[in-house]
């Protein structure tokens, strides 16, 4: 009778991400984010799987992945050695060297990028929505309502927080913040995603910061290749979100450094 190899979910989450990356060669290193942090809420590990894989990665799971697979020494055997990047357009790409890929290559890896935009911005929301969920469990919320248009938090005692969750910070608007915040502006947050270069934040911020921090919304910026979130515009008053952020002192730096 022949052996039959019984797989966990740790190597079909392997098997998935080597499988991607061979297909693909050339990867965004956006895309590739986002990518593992689907593929890791897909994986649906349990508590041991967990637990095995923080051992190897650290407790954040899809950044530890990330930040494995690019650090030349992969976890998970026969993976490819993302050992090369190249930017295009602005965007840095992730590739083999072994792959002597020539400049088509390249061209069609961004025109491939550029057709799945659409793609990666709801991936992006729904795997912010996941960090944004994790983020205030720790610091005492739970997550009560979701939609389209937001995310609605509670704490035991009854504090109430709101969370917009947008894609990039260019597509943030205020008139749509003020709607959902309704009546207590206060109790908004907008969460965005890290960039790969400071300009959309300089812009927004000079074209925006006044504004809400009049209304009393803050946003909050999440580096998703760590796992954290902390404060870009605004301040929290709640101790158990303020002890949650990584640099909670971020938006003072900010104001004070960008405020005209």
């Amino acid at each position: 009778m022949a052996d039959v190899i019984i797989m966990n979910k740790i190597d079909v989450l392997g098997n998935t991400l080597r499988s991607m990356i061979q297909e693909r060669g050339i990867l965004a290193r956006c895309e590739l984010l986002q990518r593992i942090y689907e593929a890791v809420r897909d994986a649906d590990l349990d508590a041991g799987e967990r637990a095995e894989l923080e051992k190897l990665v650290g407790k954040r799971l899809a950044p530890g992945v990330f930040g494995n697979i690019l650090s030349g020494s992969p976890i998970f055997p026969d993976f490819p050695r993302l050992d090369s990047f190249m930017q295009i357009q602005g965007r840095v790409f992730h590739f083999a060297r072994s792959g002597n890929y020539q400049k088509e290559d390249f061209q069609k890896a961004y025109s491939d990028f550029l057709q799945s935009r659409e793609e990666l911005l709801a991936l992006v929301r729904e795997n912010l929505s996941d960090l944004l969920e994790e983020f205030l469990e720790k610091a005492g919320y739970s997550l009560v309502e979701k939609d389209s248009r937001g995310m609605l938090f509670s704490s035991k005692d009854g504090r109430k927080l709101t969370g917009l969750i947008y894609p990039r910070i260019g597509m943030v608007a205020l008139d749509q913040c003020l709607e959902c915040a309704g009546e207590h502006p206060e109790e908004c947050v907008v969460v965005v995603p890290h960039e790969e270069g400071l300009p959309p934040f300089v812009k927004f911020y000079s074209d925006h910061a006044d504004s809400f921090e009049e209304e009393g919304i803050q946003v909050w910026v999440a580096n998703m290749e760590e796992g954290s979130i902390d404060p870009f515009i605004g301040f929290t008053t709640d101790m158990d979100i303020y002890s949650q952020f990584k640099n909670p002192k971020l938006a003072a730096m900010v104001r004070s450094t960008w405020k005209k």
